[in-house]
This record gives structure tokens, C-alpha cells and sequence, in this order.
């Protein structure tokens, strides 16, 4: 077995290289490119970084891997790794739960109506998600989560408790378990 990255993955590699170099020659590159940072430098919490996402996004780095008739390009998976790996290594903002979690779950399972809403959003950082996952005496154990969405009208009732939610004190959507 070849454990060894195709020549066209290389040359994304060195392109997305290429394009943090660019980077590095921000004013702001301090705030964009934090290693120091660990597991906060995942987070697009500065204006810096979502303007670093939104140039993430306008070079085509975002859903990579969608279909295409949602505006992806179709890439296969490794790609939105190899873009990953190379942001985490400079401590860059990653490509984000949006483009990941919420994102691929509207393209399998969302409404058109939501679909067109949201995920154009997405391909272009306009927005960012928090995912209300983890719950008190549950942790982030899906199948023993207690909240509930109860109807409430023309609309509906959350009825529980969430906790420990990555990027709620920014995000402008909170994508709920």
C-alpha cells in the first residue's frame, strides 16, 4: 500500500503553503497565525480571522469537497485534510463546522429552503455555527441528550440545557442536538 500523497494533493500542499506565506505579510498575521494558541486556533473569533476565512473562501478552499450543485468542486475528502492540516500547523483558523458538520449534514438531510439559505452563507464565511451538543449529566453522549424541541404554535419550544459549546460566544448560529 502507497501511503504517499498523489502529486496533485503535493502541489495543493504547496499552494495552500503558498497562500499562508501571503499571510505571514498581513498586518494582523499575529492574529490570524496563533500555533500558541492549541485548540483555540481552530476558532474564527477575531475579525482578522473571519477575514482570513472569507479569503479562505474566495480562493475556493471552502466545500471543497460538496457536490458540486451546492457549489462545491466535488474534491474528494483529502483535500479539506490536507487544507486542515496545513492551517492547524500555523494555528490558522480551520475550515469550520459550517463547511463540516452542518453543512454536509443540510446536503443529505436539510430542507431546498434551508439549503439555499445557509449553505451559499457557508461556501463564502458569512456565517459561523456553535454546535449545542454537550449537556449536563449526558457530556456528548447523543443518545442519552435530553433536550427537546416541543411545538409550540407556529413555532417551537427548547426544553433542556446545554453546556461547554465551542464558539457560542461569537457564532451566529447555534446548531442544536
Amino acid at each position: 500500500m502507497n501511503f504517499d500523497f498523489s502529486p496533485d494533493e503535493q502541489a495543493f500542499v504547496a499552494e495552500v503553503r503558498a497562500f499562508l506565506d501571503e499571510v505571514a505579510g498581513w498586518p494582523d498575521a499575529a492574529d490570524i497565525m496563533c500555533p500558541e494558541r492549541e485548540s483555540d486556533s481552530i476558532l474564527a473569533d477575531t475579525p482578522a480571522r473571519k477575514a482570513f476565512c472569507r479569503a479562505l473562501a474566495q480562493r475556493g478552499y471552502l466545500g471543497m469537497s460538496w457536490p458540486v450543485e451546492y457549489g462545491g468542486q466535488g474534491k474528494p475528502g483529502i483535500y479539506e485534510y490536507l487544507l486542515n492540516e496545513e492551517l492547524s500547523r500555523v494555528g490558522a483558523p480551520l475550515i469550520g463546522k459550517g463547511v463540516g458538520c452542518v453543512g454536509q449534514t443540510l446536503i443529505r438531510h436539510g430542507s431546498e429552503k434551508l439549503k439555499r439559505e445557509f449553505l451559499p452563507k457557508i461556501l463564502t464565511a458569512e456565517i459561523e455555527f456553535a454546535l449545542g451538543y454537550t449537556e449536563p449529566h449526558a457530556g456528548s453522549d447523543l443518545a442519552a441528550l435530553k433536550l427537546r424541541a416541543e411545538r409550540d404554535g407556529a413555532g417551537w419550544r427548547l426544553n433542556g440545557q446545554k453546556m461547554f459549546t465551542t464558539s457560542a460566544h461569537f457564532a451566529d448560529w447555534y446548531w442544536l442536538a
